[in-house]
């Protein structure tokens, strides 16, 4: 089993969650603080806006930092512990 879609992620009770990775910046003279923002995404509302069929590989370019609007995120998904096969799919993607 591989989970390559949010239809997939929504029927395995994948979660995901977002942060952003827009680190300290100098403008000029002046320094910036890093944005802390992160946020435990809705996958139903995903699955609505992008389509079941949308590649979780893509997601990652598709989303924006409300806070700061940086386009530099980091996704993370979390597979339910309880899923010993779906938990071992998600690993076997992330090496290969």
């Amino acid at each position: 089993m591989e989970i390559e879609t949010l239809g997939d992620c929504l029927t395995h009770s994948v979660t995901v969650r977002v942060f952003c990775a827009f680190g300290p910046y100098t403008k000029g003279m002046q320094r910036g603080r890093e944005c802390n923002w992160s946020y435990l995404a809705d996958m139903e509302t995903l699955v609505l806006t992008r389509g079941r069929d949308f590649p979780i590989s893509l997601l990652r370019e598709r989303v924006r930092c409300p806070r700061c609007g940086s386009r530099r995120l980091r996704v993370m998904f979390s597979v339910p512990t309880n899923s010993g096969e779906v938990a071992s799919a998600m690993a076997a993607r992330r090496v290969g």
